[in-house]
């Protein structure tokens, strides 16, 4: 008699492909032996990482809010193919310690959807600062789908103090969320004008995925002194950041903005960011910002004809 709880008869699966392979209409394409040879395959695999050096353990951190009227959110099988690919073991998946998601719901520009969703964040990141407290955590994985205030927002509250990995989704649905780091890395340039260095306000400008328009510029800020980040060599595309060794050039040279925006602007008050600019980059240039250190910093999110300061860091 057939034992069909036996270890090799057990294949464990997420309840969305259960729903999947159990329907009535899908049985004749999952046949006992391509059943069989699906958990052999991820046995494999699993072995094959294992025998390699081990894995890292990591905590999964999931962003999402409303794009075009849904909500866009990395799957739980979209992260756990992407963290096995780099040999990181996705933690046990509760909210106490692997994993962790904030859903941001509402159109970016509602009434009240800014607060809300920066609430959102900080419930969700609370959490992550418990398991953190109580050793569960030791390391982050970030795959964040947001307008970039809100992720300038998040990288902010994340910090830069625990080891933390982010993720670009990207437009390719073959690739994913993983890095590609198929072509050459970018690098990046700071460009600042000579300004007095009495100015109270600084526009800090990022153009990664696209030129900012200066045009769309708020008045009060248009004729302050800038000091922008932007590729080296290239134009600025949607599809830059392919590889994970620009996101951390980006950062590099990210930092040497801020220290010059300081340096030249020693009595600013306040620091302006326009950016345009890919999921991971926002959420690096919001992990530079430092408490205490640095001026307060107002967030500005593109409208159809301008921009406008939606949040503030401080």
């Amino acid at each position: 008699m057939l034992d069909t709880e036996a270890e090799e008869n057990l294949l464990l699966l997420c309840h969305d492909c259960h729903k999947i392979i159990d329907h009535p209409d899908h049985i004749d394409f999952f046949p006992p032996e391509k059943l069989r040879e699906v958990k052999e395959a991820f046995e494999r695999r699993i072995e094959m990482v294992t025998d390699n050096g081990g894995l890292t353990r990591t905590a999964a951190l999931r962003v999402g809010s409303q794009i075009r009227g849904s909500l866009a959110l990395a799957s739980q099988r979209e992260v756990a193919e992407t963290l096995l690919a780099v040999n990181y073991l996705g933690l046990v998946e509760t909210q106490r310690s692997g994993d962790f998601t904030c859903r941001i719901h509402g159109a970016a520009g509602g009434k009240g959807f800014w607060d809300a969703a920066q609430q959102s964040i900080d419930d969700t990141l609370a959490l992550v600062r418990q398991a953190i407290d109580s050793g569960d955590v030791e390391h982050i994985s970030v795959f964040a789908i947001a307008p970039i205030p809100l992720l300038v927002y998040l990288g902010w509250q994340l910090d830069d103090k625990m080891p933390t990995r982010i993720f670009q989704k990207h437009r390719d649905q073959f690739v994913g969320w993983s890095w590609a780091d198929q072509s050459d890395p970018i690098d990046f340039e700071v460009l600042a004008a000579d300004a007095p260095d009495s100015a109270e306000d600084v526009v800090l400008m990022c153009a990664i995925s696209s030129e900012v328009n200066s045009a769309f510029l708020p008045e009060e800020i248009g004729a302050m002194p800038r000091v922008e980040i932007r590729p080296l060599d290239v134009a600025p595309i949607p599809t830059l950041m392919v590889h994970e060794k620009s996101l951390s050039n980006f950062a590099a040279q990210w930092r040497e903005a801020l220290v010059t925006a300081e340096a030249r602007h020693p009595n600013a008050r306040r620091w302006h960011l326009i950016a345009s600019a890919p999921i991971t980059v926002a959420i690096e240039a919001g992990r530079a910002f430092m408490r205490d250190t640095h001026p307060p910093v107002s967030i500005y999110q593109r409208g159809a004809d301008s921009y406008e300061a939606v949040l503030v860091l401080k």
